[in-house]
């Protein structure tokens, strides 16, 4: 399908169920985190599921480089999916384009200094080179994130701006709006556990609960847009696994020289 198209429904599933059959499983995973070093984590990745991801990333760089590029695949990833919806569903896929930046975006808001990385992101250093945008937000008025202006000029919480905004893109329709709210309700619980996990045990029991619940959720409602939100949350989970390794071992190459 050609940039700005749509499709349907069952176009999305047909696609999408297609995606979930060659995701990574436990021995990738076992595969990525064994790599004594970056080059041979990239070689395991471009033998593995998470290949598709791996074009942009490459031996020598650095960890923020290496999120940079993971940032653009997510980006990439949801604007593809949402090019298989109904065009009315669009829209509401693509809000999801920004969530690797919403910590980043709290920090500032709440007056945090911009780092470097920041400076380089192709995303944020548009906000962060305006004059006093770290406090006011005054630099997102100019991008696609203007709906987050309220909450970034107030010092207040990005995220419930984000999801306030997610929810007025739904187009109308009760069920699958429930549909909707029960993944939040489950990412909900899932970051609290996070947050209170103090064992990698606790961690990977609180993704792997995030994970059952959203497959439930995509089988439950394969013709339903949520299906679509679903699907992504997955994808979400996987690139946060790839992430975790390739970074980790960059950070570690770095320290050693």
């Amino acid at each position: 399908m050609m940039p700005g198209s749509h499709g349907s429904l069952p176009y999305a599933q047909v696609r999408m169920q297609a995606r979930l059959g060659g995701r990574p499983a436990a021995p990738d995973l076992q595969r990525l985190r064994a790599a004594s070093d970056l080059a041979s984590c990239l070689q395991q990745v471009r033998s593995s599921p998470w290949s598709r991801h791996a074009g942009r990333l490459a031996p020598g760089m650095s960890a923020h480089e290496l999120d940079r590029r993971l940032r653009s695949e997510w980006r990439a990833t949801v604007d593809e999916v949402a090019r298989w919806l109904p065009r009315e569903w669009q829209a509401t896929l693509r809000w999801l384009d920004w969530l690797p930046w919403l910590p980043a975006l709290q920090k500032l808001a709440r007056g945090g200094r911009a780092s470097g990385w920041m400076r380089d992101d192709p995303v944020l250093g548009r906000i962060v080179a305006v004059t006093g945008a770290p406090a006011t937000g005054g630099g997102a008025a100019s991008t696609e994130l203007q709906p987050l202006l309220v909450a970034m000029s107030a010092r207040g919480d990005v995220t419930a701006a984000w999801l306030a905004h997610w929810r007025r893109l739904w187009p109308a329709g009760g069920a699958t709006r429930r549909g909707l709210e029960s993944i939040i309700v489950a990412v909900r619980r899932a970051a609290a556990a996070l947050a209170a996990s103090d064992t990698a045990t606790a961690t990977s029991d609180a993704l792997d609960a995030l994970r059952a619940t959203l497959l439930r959720s995509f089988r439950r409602h394969p013709l339903a847009p949520e299906a679509a939100v679903a699907y992504l949350g997955l994808e979400a989970l996987d690139l946060l696994e790839l992430r975790g390794a390739v970074t980790r071992r960059a950070a570690l190459s770095a320290e050693a020289t």
